[in-house]
């Protein structure tokens, strides 16, 4: 293990911008040689996978009943990623508490819209001069 924090990539999209993050994943993944596991929360998930199968090495199903929290720790226990060189993209309330563990948890919304302005920024800066 490298102790790089994009190792493993732990995503869950939620209501994120689907076409930029999934850019920004196949980014991620490229530069870091990543092991991508989406969470199927929906059937958005499910055809993003269909989709984008390419991009995920594993799936993660939700069990009932069980916090999103445990449901990390137990899928990365029983896959033996270590928590300092995995990343979690998700809407939880759980951060602090997963931080804590030595997870790191970013917000998949704000990743998309950060992704988004970098590429806007990025256009205006090689639009021809007329």
């Amino acid at each position: 293990m490298n102790g790089n924090k994009y190792t493993n990539i732990i995503v869950c999209y939620g209501d994120a911008d689907r076409d930029i993050l999934t850019k920004q994943i196949k980014m991620f993944r490229e530069r870091y040689h990543s092991k991508v596991v989406i969470v199927i929360e929906s059937e958005n998930d499910i055809s993003l996978l269909n989709e984008h199968g390419e991009l995920f090495e594993e799936t993660m199903d939700r069990a009932d009943g069980v916090s999103f929290l445990d449901d990390v720790v137990n899928y990365c226990k029983m896959h033996h990623l270590a928590e300092n060189e995995t990343i979690i993209m998700a809407e939880i309330s759980e951060t602090e508490t997963l931080t804590g563990l030595g997870f790191e948890v970013k917000s998949p919304g704000a990743m998309a819209e950060s992704y988004k302005k970098a590429l806007e920024m990025l256009g205006n800066m090689i639009k021809p001069r007329g």
